[in-house]
Order: C-alpha cells, then sequence, then structure tokens
C-alpha cells in the first residue's frame, strides 16, 4: 500500500499573514508602516517558521486593502488566517472582509515592548497600542457571530509563543478533518445513534466527505490480492507478532486475503479513513472479518472506527496529524474498585501503540456473534502514558428541534499497565483519569460523550479546544 498520511511533523500549517495599521498612521507618519512591517515579519518567522509555511499578505490600512489581502489568503489556500494589528487598527477596515471569508481566524493581541518604563515616550505608546484595536475588533466579530481564535502576550513569552505554535496545529488538523474523505462500509449498526448524524449539517459545519461502500466491494477486491501480496502480509505477521499455536494456517491466510481487500478499498478510493459495520461485511458474504487490516492502517495513519461510525473515523485521523499516535477505541466496561475503564472493542486497535515491553499474541477470536472464519487478531496493551480521549457528535438539539453544529467531548487520562488478561481475545488496555470514576462518567455522559472515542498519545486538550473554536464547533472538556 503506497498511501501515505503526513502527520503535524510532516505537514506545515499554511499562514496568510495579515498584518494591520490605522490609515491615519501612514498618512500622517511616512515610513512607519514600513517599519513596523519589518519588525513584526522578522518576530512571526523566528516564532512560526519551523511551524507554519507563512505567506506575508501586503500590509493593509484600508477596508479594499484588507479585502484584497483575505482575497490573496484564500487563493493560497491557507489553513489560518492570522491578523496581527501592529498598533491601533480600526475594526471598520477589516471587519467585513473578515466576517464573510471561510478562513479560519487567528487574532493576535501584542505589542512591541515587553514592559513600559516610567521614562516612556509618545513614540512607544504609539508602538504598543495595538491592545485596543484589537478589543475593538474582537468585539464586532463576536457581534457577527464570527469565530475565532484570539492569543495575547508579548513574543518573548514561552505562553503566548507555545500558543501560536498551538493554533497553528489547530489549524492544521481543522484543515484534515474537513479535508478528509471517509469510507463508510455498510450502513451503521442498527439502533446505534449516538454518532448518526444530519448529512446536510455535515457538509455545512464539518465538510468531510463520506464515501458509501458496498459491502461486495469488499468480496470483489478479494479476487485481486495477489500471491505475492498474500505472502508479503504474511511475512510481516510472523515478523512482527508472537504466533498463538491455536492460530492455523488457514485461518491466518484467509485473514491475509480479507485484511489486504480491505487495505486496497481505502487506497483505490483515496480515503483518509473508513468505518466499517462488521454485520453487513457478514452478510455480505465475508469469509473472516479484516480486523488485522484495520490494525494495520490505523499504524499507516489512515483513520478507522467500527459500526459504520464515520465521525470517529474521521476525528481517529485527525487526532494522528495533531500528534502522530492515535487509534480507535471504544469504553467497554468499568472498573469502579479500581477507578478504572477497561478500553477495547472486536479488534480494531493500532499496532504500532503497544506496551514494547510485552510481547503481540497474534490469536484466533472466536466470534459468536456472527458465522465466518476465526479473525486474527492482535492481543496487547497499549503503552504507559498520558492520553487524550475525544469524541465527535452532533450537538444538542436547538429550541426549533434541530441541531446547529457538532461538538467535540474531550478529556485527558492516563493509560495504566495492568497485569495480563488471559481470557481476552481482543486488544484491551485500561484508563485512569483523574478524579472519581463515577463522577467522570457522569459529567462525561452529561456532556454528550459517545461510546466510540478516538485516542491519541499526549495533551492534547488546548489544541482540540483551539480546533473548535477555528471550526466553529462545540468544545466541552471533562475533567474527571
Amino acid at each position: 500500500m503506497n498511501r501515505s498520511v503526513k502527520t503535524n511533523t510532516e505537514r506545515s500549517c499554511n499562514v496568510g499573514v495579515l498584518l494591520t495599521l490605522a490609515d491615519l498612521y501612514r498618512q500622517s507618519m511616512p515610513g512607519l508602516s514600513e517599519e513596523y512591517t519589518r519588525y513584526w515579519t522578522r518576530v512571526l518567522e523566528e516564532i512560526l517558521g519551523e511551524t507554519a509555511i507563512l505567506h506575508f499578505l501586503a500590509t493593509a490600512h484600508t477596508t479594499e486593502e484588507v479585502s484584497r489581502a483575505v482575497r490573496s489568503c484564500e487563493q493560497e489556500d491557507c489553513d489560518l488566517l492570522l491578523v496581527l494589528p501592529m498598533a491601533y487598527s480600526p475594526s471598520g477596515a477589516a471587519i467585513d472582509a473578515l466576517t464573510t471569508t471561510d478562513l479560519p481566524i487567528l487574532v493576535v493581541s501584542t505589542s512591541r515592548d515587553l514592559t513600559l518604563s516610567t521614562e516612556v515616550a509618545a513614540e512607544d505608546l504609539r508602538a504598543n497600542q495595538a491592545m485596543h484595536g484589537v478589543q475593538d475588533l474582537a468585539n464586532l466579530l463576536r457581534r457577527r457571530g464570527r469565530n475565532f481564535v484570539l492569543v495575547a502576550g508579548h513574543h518573548s513569552q514561552d505562553r503566548f509563543r507555545g500558543k501560536l505554535k498551538q493554533v497553528c496545529t489547530a489549524a492544521a488538523g481543522a484543515r484534515t478533518l474537513r479535508a478528509g474523505r471517509i469510507g463508510r462500509l455498510g450502513t451503521p449498526f442498527a439502533g446505534m445513534l449516538d454518532f448518526s448524524y444530519t448529512s446536510s449539517l455535515l457538509s455545512q459545519k464539518l465538510g468531510l466527505e463520506v464515501v458509501e461502500l458496498e459491502p461486495g466491494q469488499l468480496i470483489d477486491q478479494t479476487a485481486e490480492v495477489g500471491p505475492k501480496e498474500e505472502k508479503q502480509f504474511l511475512d510481516w505477521a510472523r515478523a512482527t507478532f508472537q504466533m498463538d499455536p491455536d492460530l492455523t494456517e488457514e485461518e491466518l491466510n484467509t485473514a491475509a486475503t480479507w485484511s489486504l481487500a480491505l487495505e486496497k478499498i481505502v487506497e483505490d478510493c483515496s480515503l483518509d479513513g473508513i468505518a466499517m459495520n462488521f454485520q453487513a461485511v457478514l452478510a455480505a458474504g465475508a469469509e473472516t472479518l479484516p480486523f488485522l487490516g484495520a490494525d494495520r492502517l490505523m499504524s499507516r495513519g489512515i483513520g478507522y472506527a467500527g459500526e459504520g461510525d464515520v465521525l470517529t473515523a474521521a476525528l481517529n485521523r485527525t487526532l494522528h496529524g495533531i500528534c502522530g499516535e492515535a487509534t480507535f477505541t471504544e469504553t467497554f466496561c468499568p472498573d469502579y474498585q479500581k477507578e478504572e475503564i477497561l478500553l477495547s472493542h472486536m479488534g480494531e486497535c493500532n499496532p504500532a501503540l503497544a506496551d514494547p515491553g510485552r510481547p503481540i499474541v497474534l490469536k484466533a477470536k472466536p466470534f459468536s456473534i456472527g458465522k465466518c472464519v476465526r479473525p486474527a487478531v492482535p492481543i496487547f496493551q497499549l503503552k504507559s502514558g498520558i492520553v487524550t480521549l475525544a469524541s465527535l457528535s452532533e450537538s444538542p438539539l436547538t429550541d426549533g428541534g434541530s441541531p446547529t453544529t457538532f461538538q467535540l467531548v474531550v478529556c485527558r487520562g492516563e493509560i495504566v499497565p495492568t497485569e495480563e488478561h488471559p481470557n481476552l481475545t481482543s486488544p484491551y488496555s485500561r484508563v485512569r483519569f483523574s478524579g472519581e470514576l463515577a463522577d467522570f462518567l457522569e459529567q462525561y455522559s452529561m456532556a454528550g460523550g459517545t461510546h466510540h472515542l478516538a485516542l491519541g498519545y499526549g495533551d492534547m486538550v488546548d489544541d482540540l479546544s483551539a480546533l473548535a473554536q477555528l471550526m466553529g464547533i462545540r468544545f466541552a472538556e471533562i475533567k474527571g
């Protein structure tokens, strides 16, 4: 499979930089705008040069200049429009262009100097007064219902620099989510509605594309799997996993064929993610379930989710783009005594995230809820560490009875090592939260979190909060 997915470290965020200044200053003080432009260009290049590709637009002073700069940013296909008033800039020159563009907006409130001494003079006041123009602009953006992110601080401060980089990361993640092409293999699991959505709202608010795939396409693709590909797959499996003696050669060969068929669908349809309903696949005549193929796809950065859940598949890929280490999972069972949740599913988990201190055992999974050859499933625990778990679903209904947007429900947890669970035949792990488990579960469900989640390593709560702001969707953090 040749399809590659760029992670955040490989794909830079394209940022259009709009520096603004009141036209009054340009008219009355020749050379001032050019001086300030040189200064802030150097500052932003130094902070963001390794994080983003910066497109410096023409410094804007008037309504027409702002409009021209925004159009240029759109033509450059930027992920983010960074607006930095260099000194006082009235909102009237920018508000129309900023409220009619679909570009995600970051407004930067900063100043030339870190501190103001008692010797401060008129020139110093002028160079450090962008703040009240930012307040003017932010007020108008909010009044017009325009989504934006605002970062304030001095460029010497770590907090300010870190937040600018974080918003760029979030913008790249938002672009990944919006541009995602997610296949759905079979209709969603009947009655499982927490990840259901309205198609028109999906197109309007998220923008990702859902490609409906007939389960019969998986069957058709098995005929395209050649002996060379199958041998390569089997060699990979034997080199990667510890083989359970109960797994037969026939079962392993069958797993290879059907897993490669799933990978071929992703390749041929140019998919960024795929959501599979096992019931539909088996009903169409699949000999086994390609869980091992789903695992391989996730290890390569392709999003995945079970039961036809395209939202979590898209979110899985988005988290991979932000942190480079993500997987699909499900909150399976609570352990109230240990204050932990057992995470698991039917066999789908990213083996690249396995605990490196333990072997991954490839087993034949007994399958009692459908007739098929026992699927080959790698059994392992995720590596220990801080993780972020995220759920994406429609927001609650309005008074008019319709949802208006989507929501991200996000929490921070820790994968904790645990003893082997010898009777389990799916990948599993235990996650612990900072507070009482019962309190966490109450908060999570009351916020509308779904039972499917995307899991990524590291603390991405602030990244996902910025992503939600940029996309105009709701955000809730469950602190546990």
